[in-house]
């Protein structure tokens, strides 16, 4: 009996060690297909590239899924180490610190195929409405304009419907997230009235963005960056960007 108690105290011993010598990195995300998605295989690209880079450095990376703005939030205050599908602004690295990009995002505009709508410079689309949703960057010059009518709403979905019904004349969406909600969620004759307005608004970056609150913030964006960099050295990024088809 004596030794059972032994054996099962060195047990609850090694076993706290472990637990406590564990790493992990808590990492808010939103549903952002085919980037992010609760139902994706390894919760989309990006969970999948960092999980790997994370996992080079010794890591664990959990991820919660939750509205855009409330990972910003949670984030901002700490609940969360990082947020996915960051892209730089000024505003946003007074309160997070970002870590290295790890893939590119190309921002577009979509508009209905009887649309006439063209442009060069922002200027040309004073005259017509545009969807943009709430929290998000699209690209500095055209975030921080105030002549254009930007008309937000909570997700793309929402502005795709718009778009079809009129509501809207232009929405600003990722063109691979556009690809995949328009061939995934609509039926054909309602994705024969889409297509994407050239030329691109903007190709931006997505990086993991901290909070400046979290425990070791600097260690664990270095050991991510760190990691990020041996997946990319060996074409670990190359065949996850590849197997989801991008």
């Amino acid at each position: 009996m004596k030794k059972s108690v032994f054996v099962l105290m060195l047990w609850l011993i090694f076993a706290a060690e472990g637990t406590a010598s564990e790493k992990t990195v808590s990492i808010a995300t939103s549903a952002w297909e085919p980037y992010c998605g609760k139902f994706l295989p390894n919760y989309g690209i990006e969970p999948e590239i960092v999980s790997a880079a994370y996992a080079r450095s010794g890591y664990k990376a959990e991820f919660r899924f939750m509205a855009w703005v409330s990972a910003l939030e949670e984030v901002r205050n700490g609940v969360y180490d990082a947020v996915t599908s960051a892209s730089f602004t000024k505003e946003r690295a007074k309160d997070y610190l970002y870590s290295d990009s790890y893939m590119e995002s190309p921002v577009v505009f979509y508009k209905r195929k009887d649309s006439q709508i063209t442009w060069r410079r922002l200027e040309d689309l004073k005259p017509y409405k545009i969807g943009v949703v709430r929290g998000y960057a699209y690209s500095p010059e055209f975030d921080k304009t105030d002549f254009l009518q930007k008309r937000i709403s909570k997700t793309e979905m929402v502005n795709i419907r718009k778009l079809l019904l009129k509501q809207a004349d232009l929405i600003v969406m990722d063109r691979f997230v556009g690809h995949y909600l328009i061939h995934k969620k609509l039926y054909k004759h309602e994705r024969d009235i889409l297509e994407v307005l050239s030329p691109p608004l903007f190709t931006d970056k997505l990086h993991l963005m901290f909070s400046k609150k979290t425990p070791d913030v600097l260690k664990k964006t270095e050991a991510f960056n760190s990691g990020l960099k041996k997946i990319r050295e060996d074409g670990t990024l190359v065949r996850i960007l590849e197997k989801h088809g991008l």
